[in-house]
């Protein structure tokens, strides 16, 4: 290499230091990232809810609710003045065993309906015969 090649060459490295020179003071220190990621991760939790303020607002929405206790107790007061499998068997056979009455005493009653137009009609049978 000649000399004017290695003074050019000192000329632009001197140039580029002297860009890099100017840049330098506006870049970020890494104080300054850390203190500007600090910030940024305060800002992000502080509107969030403590572990004190989360159990107290779910405290609070439990504590309207039933609990089991009471949800068994009115279970159990809906389904008391229900009627048990063995009641609902035992009024459907004597709804049966009075339907069944009923529809025996409508036939008797009907038969003799039938026995006094047959008499009546044997009559009138005689009569005209």
């Amino acid at each position: 290499m000649d000399v004017d090649s290695l003074e050019r060459r000192v000329e632009n490295l001197d140039r580029r230091v002297e860009r890099v020179e100017q840049i330098l003071p506006t870049l970020a220190t890494k104080a300054d990232v850390e203190a500007a990621i600090e910030a940024a991760i305060e800002a992000a939790v502080e509107p969030l809810a403590t572990r004190a303020e989360l159990h107290a607002a779910i405290k609070a929405a439990v504590e309207p609710l039933a609990t089991r206790t009471e949800l068994h107790a009115a279970i159990e007061a809906a389904i008391e003045p229900l009627a048990t499998r063995a009641e609902l068997h035992a009024a459907i056979a004597e709804s049966e065993k009075r339907t069944r009455t009923h529809f025996d005493v409508v036939a008797e009653s009907l038969r003799d309906d039938i026995r006094l137009i047959a008499e009546g009609l044997a009559a009138l049978s005689q009569r005209i015969g």
